[in-house]
């Protein structure tokens, strides 16, 4: 396959356009920029090494007050938990109370949120959790709210696992709308945790709602896993492209890989183009 690409130079300003010429028309061609999530390197990376993975939530707390409802919200941890959502094996299942680590939204008049601080799990030795990164991990947030005085309103639109690669990379791992969350009411509870695509939502009830305890929990968790670089497909068969410009905003060497690819009924041909960026301040 005759395939090149190139640049008119090779280093360039933040948000300057940067215009690849492309010679050649390949069936397929698809543009990794370099840039984190787009490294043509890590195409195939399932799992990062890493002592340094953290958990950001952030929380909106509304109604009721700290003196009727104290501990309406906690988060908990557990690598002893097995999938079996019944009450007893739930309660058997060794969770770890992580909520001190965090910061949980104070009752507020709007629906502004509260970010709990960035935390590395794996640093909460003190406070009981000691994770095994071989293991999955589950999460709770256990909901407790008391009949006769208006139950607290909790809601949650964010919920990301990161990972702190040892190249220095911030690799996501888990977010709110993938963390596979699952509704439990304990006893007589007469309230079920609202699940949206990226937010969870608490409403605890007026004064005359019988008192929940009501938990949300993720699927197993594996705190190591990654999903792979994702290149750009920018043009199939049908399409032919001569260039392509991308604008970098942050500073930085790009190793920039161009895919190219040919397949038919005879066979297939691939060939791989790499250029060297600098983008300075």
């Amino acid at each position: 396959m005759d395939f090149n690409v190139s640049a008119p130079k090779a280093t360039y300003s933040v948000n300057d356009t940067v215009t690849f010429n492309i010679n050649g028309n390949p069936d397929q061609l698809t543009f990794y920029s370099g840039e984190v999530g787009h490294k043509y390197i890590y195409r195939e990376r399932l799992f990062a090494e890493s002592d340094h993975i953290t958990l950001t939530f952030a929380s909106n707390k509304r109604y009721g007050t700290l003196a009727t409802q104290p501990n309406s919200m906690r988060l908990l941890a557990s690598q002893k938990f097995n999938g079996d959502y019944s009450e007893q094996a739930l309660i058997e299942a060794e969770w770890v109370d992580i909520s001190g680590a965090f910061e949980f939204s104070p009752i507020v008049g709007n629906d502004d949120y509260t970010s709990s601080g960035e935390v590395n799990l794996l640093s909460l030795e003190d406070i009981g959790l000691s994770i095994d990164k071989a293991k999955p991990i589950y999460f709770a947030f256990v909901y407790q709210g008391i009949t006769g005085t208006t139950q607290p309103r909790w809601w949650f639109n964010q919920f990301d696992i990161n990972i702190i690669a040892t190249d220095g990379q911030i690799l996501p791992g888990t977010h709110i709308g993938s963390a596979g969350w699952r509704s439990i009411k304990l006893g007589t509870s007469p309230v079920d945790w609202i699940i949206e695509n990226a937010r969870i939502r608490y409403q605890g009830g007026n004064a005359q709602i019988a008192s929940n305890d009501a938990w949300i929990i993720t699927s197993a968790l594996n705190l190591t896993a990654v999903q792979p670089d994702a290149g750009l497909a920018l043009k199939n068969m049908s399409t032919r492209m001569d260039e392509y410009s991308h604008v970098y905003t942050t500073p930085g060497t790009y190793t920039v890989t161009f895919v190219a690819s040919n397949q038919n009924v005879y066979g297939g041909d691939k060939v791989i183009k790499e250029l060297e960026i600098t983008i300075t301040p």
